[in-house]
């Protein structure tokens, strides 16, 4: 039997890959990605494409479809409890309405803001516990500096330890579930599934879209996130072990800061 070896170095661990017959094992993804999802099987990915400025409403039934691991939501049913919150004419909905839809079905979410912490840190952690993160990218709105919301929401499903492909390139990269990717209505699982190590055979990769790390944080500019745990209880424990919140601005009052930038979430080492 024809056996091909892939090896590669990931700061100080050792990838070594034994292919047989020019087969991969298709139901999983490469030893370098953390994913909420295991199996890089499609099945195991009950995801959909949107509508004209639905991302907010696809991206909340994409994230609670893969945390239960079975197509329970549509993005319609969402769309028609916000009403008149929704106008697509005018850009979608507004991005702090995905925590109170999520948390009036009995999840645990909030609206939060990591421009003054590590995010990187706080994704990570979120993905490596297995939670969906809804992450909205693209600047949309800015008064100064001050950036108010992103433009497109997208669900951040998993990242990747920094490897080498088959030109010796180093890579780090975080995979989402961008229901516009790459164009509206061509939605599609294997959009970034790509051969990195060299064998002509393509690796799959989570999500639809892949973005290099550097990109990613240059896109993700508004640091706006929603975790999507299963309960209010598994929330509410997560973010009293790592994180804190910074008292909001005193013109705009606590209100204003979760509805305008969203709860200023510092990690709790940090304070």
């Amino acid at each position: 039997m024809n056996v091909q070896r892939s090896t590669f170095n990931v700061e100080g661990y050792l990838f070594d890959f034994c292919i047989r017959g020019h087969e991969k094992p298709m139901s999983s993804f490469p030893p370098y990605i953390r994913c909420i999802v295991a199996n890089a099987d499609p099945v195991a990915w009950p995801v959909s494409g949107q509508g004209f400025n639905e991302c907010s409403f696809t991206s909340l039934a994409n994230a609670l479809n893969l945390l239960h691991g079975e197509p329970r939501f549509t993005k319609d049913e969402f769309i028609r409890e916000a009403g008149l919150l929704f106008q697509p004419k005018f850009g979608g909905t507004l991005p702090p309405l995905k925590a109170l839809q999520l948390r009036r079905r009995g999840y645990g979410a909030h609206f939060g803001n990591l421009s003054h912490t590590d995010g990187e840190r706080v994704l990570r952690d979120l993905i490596d516990r297995g939670v969906p993160v809804i992450v909205d990218l693209y600047p949309a709105i800015q008064i100064g500096r001050l950036r108010l919301w992103g433009q497109h929401a997208t669900v951040l499903v998993g990242y990747s330890l920094p490897y080498r492909d088959a030109s010796g390139a180093l890579r780090e990269e975080y995979y989402l579930v961008d229901a516009q990717w790459p164009d509206l209505g061509y939605f599609d699982l294997t959009t970034n599934d790509v051969d990195r190590d060299g064998d002509g055979i393509p690796e799959r990769y989570p999500g639809n879209r892949t973005l290099e790390r550097n990109e990613f944080m240059r896109l993700w500019s508004s640091r706006n996130y929603c975790p999507v745990f299963r309960t209010p209880a598994e929330h509410d424990a997560w973010y009293r072990e790592t994180m804190r919140c910074a008292s909001g601005l005193p013109v705009i009052g606590w209100v204003g800061q979760r509805l305008l930038f969203g709860s200023d979430d510092r990690v709790k080492e940090e304070a």
